[in-house]
């Protein structure tokens, strides 16, 4: 070991200093990496890089601007060609092989949190605490072709107080590393480092898959000093991660956290596991020789209530707890360490924790208990042949394409229970601290054959077996899981996957329900299958997934198989799930919509026939202006025949700067009269944006309220709408020959996903919309609020359902609608009977109006994603007459599907966008186009 004083003096990366600059690399992690970094630089030292074991030290070199490398290997590269004297390794997870440290000029050194060469290895704070040492010690020490092997540099002593904890230790001794890091500086520097040989006789070695006796579990049996140290051991505080395990007591047949343990100064002399109290927030209980009192928790690492425990297990002061005897210590302990070295591999799959969202559930008993039914097992054809471990792959690789193509998912993570082992079942609580679900993690792509998707299947399996299961703690003990709710559950992932060999079936048949539950990995429903004759069944919570649907999943799944069977080179994205029944039924019966309505008029015709069924028949009201049918058709022919007179054709594109008025209604009646297109404009939008749509639809003119309206970038005539004298000659309907199908008006989508698109929407089209539609029916008396921007497709329902029924159109005031109050009164004192709200105002107006929208026959509202609690809130004041939630895009002219929202569950998740109103298909397809099954997720 050479320990010269290093280069000559200058000045260092981030500091001027006096002292000589040494060249140095830091491997490692935490913030004691960072400590020792910063104390480097203080101290002279170049650090030229450093490799960071985790992301705290990554944040760190990141904001000082050192150089991070992120390998082992990249380490090594650096080192050919950047010359660096020391080499310090801090909480460093990394092996350093020959080909690094022989490139280190000067020397490595290690920092191990034990007295050296006492507790070599990992945990040495837990484990002197276990071993209830009075006095601890920190080492530098340096590295040779290993890690504890090297001399000792620099050890410092750390006094354990009586109550000191694995956190307070780690903090003493973080304090203690970063002085003796000082004074290992400043040996080097000064040349007067001295090492010494680790007495290799005094050895004592703790690997990393070592594990506390019992997995933790309390013995009352051993003594309260013995108790008290398992507990602090394993005290790592709520902020960092515990890599041991959790500090737990049997109660009955659960296992439960303890959080905290006290030794009380007294004995009660009574046998030991004695349950001598029961308080709200803890127990004591009597060990082989003082008293103690018990806080607990969750698994998880929530709080748990002392007395509500002792209720739930029937627990009463003077029962006795289980005391595991030496053999079920001995063997519980052996399975922890089996399963310790995979637990960082399900810590990072944990971590990237996902569900498959199964589509099929009933929204109606989603609240009630679990009601567990098993499907009779099922036999395929296409794997009848199969040799039985191919068989189970095939049979797992189908179901995993099934829930990707109804799902919509390609990154799938399921519940998978492992493998039984028959050992572990005769270990007493052996259940109740290993996880009985581990994640089955699977990307799909869907461009692969099956024999691709099953290679990948195969080699999932594969590693699940590899890594086993791990500790059902490990959730409490890592802050970064115990955020993520789901893992709170014994059974996160709501689909789950089972392998069933010879008597090792989770059915219910042999078992109680509790423990036929706990053995499903899926929360909703679980897929066995048998290994020895290649059978398949469900187990399935029968108040979410119905019989029905599980059946339904049955045929899907042999239809798959099926089609798999008949070309499985084709990609798994495009295999077909549909029986040709269930097909038909989506495709045909589902869409069997046809009703009668006038296809074969224009809307300003059917707008004529009701002036001449009820001339006097009020038609447009707006505050003290009010239209018959008879005047508003005349004012409309009086404005068409002047258009035509200026030149306007069918077809023409006419644009409306209006604003929402009775001059709006005349403007476009008038313009449908001539055979020309209305395009509504928002005056509100930016004037660049009108222009821009104006020129889109190639408007022949701009119908406006005044002759000056700055359109600066485009030269299109502006007619002002002005009273027109009342000639008899010119108030006649132009009586033009004009089709259904032609263009009755333009709207532009809201471009939130690109320029704006217009939408020629057909006469035929509102026809549809507005008579005879199924959802409801507007008539003679009806009185229906004009509420929505002119703009927005919402506006064709608000003026035509009334116009072409005999209705009235009662015109809103923007100010007047978006105040709640004045809203309110307008709707009563103009007595409206059915009113659209966009699905803002909706939410916004069942909280501050909701007794005046319960007195509507009609409330309709849609548009954006919905809210179920509006919904609630507007049922509780048993109105209005009907509520109507409304889906369809611009493009299928305002609606497309609309659902009648009937008493709904309080915790509903979603109001349904309902069945197609009348003369309406739906199609729910998947990416190539194909409809998907019944219930399963599709794009419309």
């Amino acid at each position: 070991m050479r320990t010269d004083a290093g280069e000559p003096s200058g000045y260092g990366r981030l500091q001027a200093t006096t002292r000589p600059i040494c060249s140095s690399v830091i491997v490692g992690g935490g913030t004691l990496a960072i400590s020792c970094a910063q104390l480097a630089m203080e101290m002279g030292h170049d650090i030229r890089a450093v490799l960071c074991a985790d992301a705290t030290f990554a944040n760190w070199t990141d904001r000082a601007n050192l150089p991070c490398l992120s390998s082992v290997e990249e380490l090594s590269s650096f080192l050919k060609t950047e010359p660096v004297k020391w080499l310090f390794s801090v909480a460093n997870p990394f092996i350093l092989p020959a080909n690094v440290l022989g490139r280190i000029s000067q020397g490595a050194f290690n920092y191990h949190d034990g007295p050296l060469p006492l507790y070599a290895g990992t945990h040495a704070t837990s484990w002197a605490l276990l071993a209830q040492e009075s006095e601890h010690a920190i080492t530098w020490h340096c590295i040779n072709d290993g890690f504890n092997p090297g001399d000792i540099a620099v050890q410092r002593k750390v006094l354990v107080a009586p109550s000191e904890t694995a956190l307070t230790l780690n903090l003493k001794c973080h304090e203690a590393a970063v002085e003796g890091f000082r004074e290992l500086l400043g040996g080097l520097a000064g040349g007067k480092l001295t090492t010494r040989p680790q007495a290799r006789e005094y050895r004592s070695y703790f690997p990393r898959r070592q594990r506390p006796d019992a997995a933790g579990i309390l013995r009352w049996d051993r003594s309260a000093q013995d108790l008290s140290a398992m507990a602090r051991a394993l005290d790592f505080g709520p902020h960092h991660s515990n890599p041991l395990c959790l500090c737990k007591a049997l109660v009955a047949e659960e296992v439960v956290a303890v959080r905290r343990l006290d030794v009380l100064p007294r004995r009660s002399g009574f046998e030991a596991g004695r349950l001598l109290e029961i308080h709200p927030s803890h127990w004591r209980v009597a060990t082989a020789t003082h008293d103690v009192e018990v806080w607990f928790g969750s698994l998880d690492g929530e709080p748990l209530e002392a007395q509500a425990l002792a209720s739930r297990n029937d627990l009463a002061e003077g029962d006795a707890l289980p005391v595991l005897s030496g053999d079920q210590a001995r063997r519980l302990t052996a399975i922890h360490e089996e399963i310790a070295p995979s637990e960082a591999f399900w810590g990072r799959r944990l971590e990237q924790f996902k569900t498959v969202q199964l589509p099929y559930l009933s929204s109606g008993t989603a609240n009630a208990p679990p009601a567990w039914q098993s499907s009779s097992w099922q036999v395929s054809n296409a794997v009848a042949e199969l040799p039985p471990a191919d068989g189970v792959e095939y049979l797992l690789t189908a179901w995993l394409i099934y829930l990707a193509l109804v799902s919509g998912q390609i990154d799938l993570q399921l519940g998978w229970r492992p493998a039984p082992k028959p050992a572990r079942a005769r270990v007493k609580a052996a259940g109740a601290v290993i996880a009985s679900a581990v994640p089955m993690e699977v990307t799909l792509d869907p461009a692969w054959d099956f024999k691709q998707t099953r290679k990948a299947v195969a080699a999932e399996i594969a590693d699940l077996s590899k890594h086993d299961s791990f500790a059902r703690d490990l959730v409490g003990r890592s802050p970064p899981l115990r955020h993520i709710e789901a893992l709170r559950s014994q059974r996160p992932w709501p689909v789950g996957v089972a392998i069933a060999g010879q008597n090792s079936s989770v059915g219910p048949n042999s078992a109680s329900t509790g423990r036929f539950e706990a053995a499903l990995p899926g929360e909703l429903v679980t897929f066995e299958v048998c290994a020895i004759d290649r059978r398949f069944r469900w187990h399935f919570d029968a108040n979410r997934l119905a019989p029905e649907q599980i059946d339904r999943m049955t045929r899907h799944l042999e239809t798959l198989l099926a089609d798999v069977v008949a070309d499985a080179a084709q990609p798994v994205g495009r295999i077909e799930l549909l029986p040709r029944e269930e097909r038909t039924y989506l495709l045909e019966e589902l869409n069997r919509t046809e009703a009668d309505y006038p296809s074969h008029k224009c809307i300003h015709e059917l707008f004529e026939a009701q002036v001449r069924q009820g001339p006097d028949r009020v038609a447009l009201v707006h505050e003290a202006e009010a239209l018959s049918y008879d005047e508003l058709n005349a004012r409309a022919n009086r404005l068409a025949h002047h258009l035509i007179g200026l030149g306007v054709k069918p077809a023409d594109r006419i644009a409306t700067l209006l604003d929402r008025s009775v001059t709006l209604v005349v403007a476009q009646l008038a313009i449908l009269k001539t055979g020309a297109v209305y395009v509504p404009i928002d005056r509100a939008v930016p004037l660049a944006r009108q222009e821009w749509l104006m020129a889109d639809c190639a408007a022949r003119l701009v119908l406006s309220e005044s002759k000056r309206v700055d359109l600066a970038e485009v030269t299109i005539p502006v007619v002002p709408i002005e009273p027109l004298a009342a000639d008899p000659a010119l108030s006649t309907d132009p009586g033009l020959r004009l089709s259904p199908e032609d263009a009755a008006y333009v709207m532009y989508t809201s471009g939130s996903t690109g320029l704006p698109k217009g939408v020629v929407v057909p006469h035929r089209a509102v026809n549809r919309l507005a008579i005879n539609n199924e959802y409801l029916t507007i008539g003679a008396g009806d009185r229906v609020a004009w509420a929505g921007n002119p703009a927005f497709d919402a506006s064709t329902f608000e003026v035509w359902a009334p116009l072409l029924n005999g209705g009235c159109v009662v015109v809103m005031n923007a100010t007047t609608v978006l105040d709640a109050s004045s809203f309110s009164k307008a709707l009563e004192r103009q007595k409206v009977t059915s009113l659209f709200l966009t699905t803002a105002l909706f939410n916004q107006y069942t909280s501050s109006i909701a007794p005046t929208l319960s007195q509507l026959k009609y409330l309709l509202c849609g548009g954006e994603r919905n809210d179920p609690s509006a919904f609630l809130r507007l049922l509780r004041e048993e109105g209005p007459v009907r509520l109507i939630h409304c889906y369809g895009p611009t493009e299928t002219t305002t609606f497309a599907a609309t659902y009648t929202v009937d008493p709904m569950q309080e915790k509903a998740l979603n109001v349904p966008i309902g069945r197609p109103i009348a003369n309406t298909r739906v199609y729910l397809l998947d990416a190539h186009g194909r409809p998907v099954p019944f219930g399963a997720v599709g794009e419309l």
